[in-house]
């Protein structure tokens, strides 16, 4: 006969017979009646196929396999005791490490909302890793990732936050200094070429003229900060040129650029409750953050 899986409220009916010897003494333990603990023990036994007591006129004694149940079964309560004992007295507050993988740019824009999740959840060690790597969830590099993308991975679970738009913007002294030279002359910030797939990239094709020079930079902040230093114009995220008023945009947003912000996390961790305080908490605050002006 094939052993069935047994029902887990099944064991303290298993342990109070042998502690008790009988099944009147298990009763009272457990403050139910006699019937009740001889059909937990009758079914358990069909369950596994085994004879888990022998039934003698003064009492129930273990079999071998009566023993074996007991000792494992013992630490099963113990386990379930200590759980009781940690847990149940605790406030519930979040702790342990969280970490965030994002881009420069978002990191920069998103250091107020980083800055009050980690005021509101002080147990948790939020860690931030900013790049333009591809996401890293995949090797668990993180637990959450807010990137850009326009194709998440399906089995991911996430949150499209909002809609990003790009354009070319320059500095009010750059502009001013170069007002009445030709667009050859235009110097362009740009990425590198292993990022020439990015928007950034894309908008920087399209609008710089050819022979025009460029300076090159290996990260998006460094275009951001090079265009506002006054070095030349730098295609950008809105949600980062528009917040600064000595940049001005050159040419305006084009939808075929535009991608989404999303949120994922690996769906091993899905159930994670730092994860969940996070996507709950930063979810409404990363669109306001976010938000721009589509003026020119």
């Amino acid at each position: 006969m094939n052993a069935q899986k047994i029902d887990w409220s099944d064991v303290p009916f298993v342990l109070a017979v042998c502690e008790a010897g009988s099944l009147s003494g298990a009763a009272r333990q457990l403050g139910v009646n006699h019937s009740t603990v001889f059909r937990r023990i009758e079914g358990v036994e069909a369950r596994l196929g085994v004879t888990l007591f022998e039934r003698l006129s003064h009492g129930y004694i273990m079999t071998a396999a009566g023993e074996h149940f007991f000792r494992n079964g013992l630490h099963l309560r113990d386990g379930m005791n200590s759980i009781e004992r940690e847990l149940g007295g605790q406030d519930l507050r979040l702790a342990g490490a969280l970490t965030v993988t994002t881009t420069d740019t978002l990191l920069h824009c998103l250091t107020p909302v980083f800055s009050e999740f980690q005021r509101k959840y002080p147990d948790i060690e939020l860690r931030l890793l900013s790049g333009t790597r591809p996401l890293d969830l995949m090797q668990r590099d993180a637990d959450i990732a807010l990137r850009p993308t326009s194709a998440p991975p399906e089995h991911w679970i996430g949150r499209n936050l909002t809609n990003l738009a790009y354009a070319a913007y320059a500095s009010g002294d750059y502009l001013d200094a170069m007002r009445d030279q030709p667009t050859s002359e235009h110097r362009w910030i740009r990425l590198n070429d292993s990022l020439n797939q990015s928007p950034m990239s894309q908008i920087t094709l399209q609008h710089k003229a050819e022979g025009a020079p460029v300076t090159v930079s290996s990260s998006l902040m460094g275009v951001f900060d090079l265009v506002r230093g006054g070095l030349g114009f730098g295609a950008l995220p809105c949600y980062l040129g528009d917040v600064y008023s000595d940049l001005v945009r050159v040419h305006d947003p084009d939808e075929k650029f535009n991608s989404n912000l999303w949120m994922l996390a690996h769906p091993d961790i899905r159930r994670s409750a730092r994860v969940h305080a996070f996507f709950e908490f930063a979810t409404a605050r990363i669109r306001e953050a976010l938000a721009y002006t589509d003026e020119s």
